[in-house]
């Protein structure tokens, strides 16, 4: 059993390891950028395991609430009316980049195909819930410039037709779209839709973040490596062919001749260094993710990278250093540099510091892929005496990593936790 005395340490083990675990699996899928913020692991951004407001639920057809009736008329599942009946309510919360409320006029839109369809409004308190393509009001407003990328172009009536009718599907038909909120001079953090979200009638997608947009001058995307000349595209895009295809050795000669032709190709520095860390060459990997640093300041990528190796031999103040630079650069696309800035800062026994951006790095996490910043919270709360708090953390880990190696110890603890706290005590309470 777990002794209260010992878990902190149990707890920064159990982190470390998991964080060690996960490298390879983090190693795709971090050269999106923008609004979709493919940058992290599907962006993210969102909540981290948020519980939000709680949404509306639908009314149960009377066959279903007694099963007595018999010979009722049976819907069309093909209809708009049956197909509208199938759609979750969708709950969740917007926060400014401070967690404060945000100002009223904050739009919730979902983005599906590169369709961008308005479905709600956002309350004083922050608050949004709402069933999917349901808001009819909200639908007719949809008819904007987006539509025509979309490719459905036609005039301005048969538009909107269209944004009336779309979405109006099963749940199955929402998985890969995106949530963000709309305000004007703000940037936001992107809700993915997952299969595991969309299962149940009621979805509660988190925290939404909104930054202004004077605040994140880094990017996802290295604007240095669009300059490129021709010759260094072809052979960035070969050795993308080959890495696509698992040949290393012929990706790595390509990407060499890539950067020798435009040595400023920071893209192409990137992709060598991952290259590199695949294969376990650490320093040849560190000297790779700095070219693309110094090729592409503002280019955060190779900053994370960087930080990871440095958190890989417990350097924690070079941790602590790469991921502040990175978090102020791009506080929105990121979610990976708060976390190893929040597992820095804990080793460095700077409580405060981790605290605030392991909060950040959940609210921006919203497809659940780092849960050790639970444990790191739960460890900072357990030395503060806050039970419930570390409870609470505990719970969200459990719910987020219930096949991981340590659940049965962190179920045990949480156990212990719960004969002192009670079993209900800050459950499923939104970290801010």
């Amino acid at each position: 059993m777990i002794s209260l005395r010992t878990f902190p340490t149990f707890t920064l083990w159990c982190a470390l390891f998991l964080f060690a675990a996960s490298i390879p699996a983090q190693q795709g899928g971090q050269q999106g950028g923008g609004g979709s913020t493919g940058g992290t692991g599907g962006g993210t951004q969102g909540s981290g395991g948020t519980q939000g407001s709680g949404g509306a639920t639908g009314t149960t057809p009377a066959s279903s609430r007694n099963p007595q009736i018999v010979n009722q008329p049976q819907s069309n599942p093909n209809s708009n009316s049956s197909r509208q009946q199938q759609m979750p309510f969708i709950s969740g919360m917007v926060v400014m980049e401070d967690g404060s409320n945000p100002p009223m006029g904050v739009v919730i839109e979902r983005i599906c195909n590169g369709a961008k369809i308005k479905e709600s409004h956002v309350s004083s308190s922050g608050q949004f819930s709402f069933q999917v393509g349901a808001n009819t009001a909200m639908l007719m407003d949809a008819s904007d410039s987006s539509w025509g990328s979309y490719g459905l172009g036609g005039t301005s009536k048969q538009t909107s037709s269209s944004a009336t009718t779309f979405g109006m599907g099963s749940s199955s038909e929402l998985m890969g779209c995106e949530l963000r909120a709309d305000l004007p001079g703000y940037r936001s953090s992107v809700v993915i839709l997952t299969g595991s979200q969309l299962m149940g009638r009621v979805v509660d997608v988190g925290t939404i973040v909104l930054h202004p947009f004077s605040k994140i001058r880094g990017t996802t995307v290295s604007v240095t490596s669009l300059q490129a000349p021709k010759d260094a595209k072809k052979a960035m895009e070969r050795g993308d062919k080959a890495l696509r295809k698992a040949k290393l050795g012929e990706a790595e000669a390509e990407l060499q001749n890539a950067v020798a032709i435009y040595p400023a190709y920071a893209t192409a520095w990137f992709t060598l260094g991952r290259i590199y860390q695949q294969q376990n060459r650490i320093e040849d990997a560190r000297l790779a993710f700095s070219k693309a640093r110094d090729a592409d300041s503002n280019f955060v990528l190779p900053y994370v990278e960087l930080a990871r190796l440095a958190a890989m031999e417990k350097n924690w103040q070079e941790t602590a250093d790469l991921t502040d630079r990175a978090v102020e650069l791009n506080p929105l696309d990121i979610p990976d540099g708060f976390f190893l800035n929040s597992l820095a800062y804990y080793n460095l026994k700077n409580f405060d510091a981790a605290e605030r951006s392991a909060r950040k790095g959940q609210r921006l996490d919203s497809l659940h892929r780092l849960p050790m910043q639970h444990l790191i919270l739960a460890s900072i709360l357990r030395q503060r005496q806050d039970l419930p708090g570390e409870a609470e953390q505990l719970r969200f880990y459990l719910k987020y990593a219930p096949q991981a190696a340590n659940a049965g110890q962190i179920q045990v603890r949480l156990q212990e936790l719960e004969k002192v706290v009670g079993p209900t005590a800050a459950k499923q309470r939104s970290p801010q």
